[in-house]
């Protein structure tokens, strides 16, 4: 077992862990106004905090932040939530209560292979740790305080994939591998065609910058995004332009490597 390909990685990835820890137990502390909390605000402007904390008409927070929490993510930041959701909560803090994760162009090699499965359909392996022994693993999660039934369940997953990182062999093929470890209700690949990995982000449609078709990509991804946390994915699947899995050879790049590309319009979708 290869657990950790890029040790500087893992303990970034570890890193990363404890800044959404932090983040989101000072967010709760904050909703549950936490007398012991202190808020200073950068231009020391005045805020309404009421607008943030009150309830509706059943007497439920209007901002959810205890339960069916949304996690998303974009190259590292999606291979931090995989790292996430297969390892037991950092020492001190409890299991995020995660419903949904949407992760773009994930980079998977600073994660440890074989994996990472949901936390639950495997030895649990601690944050920014080897893997240890199943019996060091139970323990751990005791003194966590997370019952076998809670670690048996796993969010549902969607993985939108950049063009360039579908065509990347090994990595897509692992890719595919730690998805199907989400199923049978969360882990589902698209593919958007003539996108790139800066296509995630607003960089492609500032001016000056601007490239063609990436307003046409962001909005796809917009939509399919918005459509799965909607329940309607599938749906949504059945009005945007979508073809199969085919790959053309466009030439030879400086290495000598064959040049290849997905076929399809830009920002057509590939359902792996």
């Amino acid at each position: 077992m290869n657990n950790h390909p890029r040790p500087l990685r893992s303990q970034q990835l570890s890193f990363r862990h404890h800044e959404v820890y932090i983040a989101y137990t000072t967010f709760c502390r904050f909703m549950q106004s936490d007398p012991t909390l202190e808020l200073e605000i950068i231009d020391s402007t005045s805020y309404d905090k009421g607008s943030w904390t009150k309830l509706n008409e059943s007497g439920q927070h209007v901002i959810r932040y205890d339960n069916r929490i949304i996690l998303a993510g974009h190259s590292f930041g999606g291979c931090t939530l995989l790292s996430m959701l297969s390892t037991l909560p950092l020492e001190g803090f409890s299991k995020l209560p995660v419903e949904r994760t949407v992760i773009l162009d994930p980079w998977l090699e600073p994660l440890p292979s074989p994996g990472p499965v949901p936390l639950g359909n495997s030895s649990i392996v601690p944050a920014g740790e080897a893997a240890r022994s199943e019996e060091a693993a139970v323990v751990s999660s005791h003194k966590n305080g997370i019952a076998s039934s809670e670690v048996t369940l796993h969010p549902r997953m969607l993985v939108i994939n950049s063009e360039t990182f579908t065509l990347w062999k090994d990595h897509f093929a692992r890719l595919q591998e730690v998805v199907a470890g989400w199923g049978p209700h969360g882990g589902k690949i698209l593919t958007l065609v003539g996108s790139v990995h800066a296509s995630f982000s607003d960089f492609p449609v500032f001016p000056i910058f601007r490239k063609r078709n990436a307003r046409s990509i962001m909005e796809t991804i917009t939509k399919l995004s918005l459509a799965f946390l909607d329940d309607k994915l599938d749906e949504i699947l059945q009005t945007v332009p979508t073809v199969k899995m085919e790959i053309m050879t466009i030439g030879v790049k400086k290495d000598g490597k064959p040049k290849r590309k997905l076929v399809g319009h830009p920002g057509d979708v590939v359902v792996q």
